[in-house]
């Protein structure tokens, strides 16, 4: 099957209680793109959503009865640190570790 152009060989995909929230979370702090959204029932959540941040894609969708929240973990390459982790916790985000230099370079 060959990958479609808008998309990678591996891609997140998200289960989320706020998924409406996640998606202005991530356009505000990430600068992350809308490439598709299809709301759920009645036009309430996000039965699936798809946000870019460059090249990346992430999908997501809102919880359901039968597909519950999980925990996630991913790793962002950012070019502006200080800009993102600020942006983060002014948009509700918990730090975990404030910016610093590590030996294998900047971390937050």
């Amino acid at each position: 099957m060959k990958i479609p152009s808008n998309y990678l060989p591996v891609m997140p995909y998200l289960i989320l209680d706020k998924a409406i929230e996640f998606l202005e979370y991530a356009k505000k702090v990430f600068n992350a793109t809308e490439q598709m959204i299809v709301p759920g029932d009645g036009g309430r959540g996000i039965m699936h959503g798809e946000i870019k941040i460059h090249e990346a894609v992430i999908m997501f969708a809102g919880s359901t009865g039968n597909w519950q929240q999980k925990t996630a973990g991913m790793f962002l390459f950012v070019e502006d640190l200080e800009r993102v982790y600020n942006a983060a916790i002014e948009q509700g985000g918990t730090s975990l570790q404030k910016p610093e230099k590590k030996d294998y370079g900047y971390s937050a």
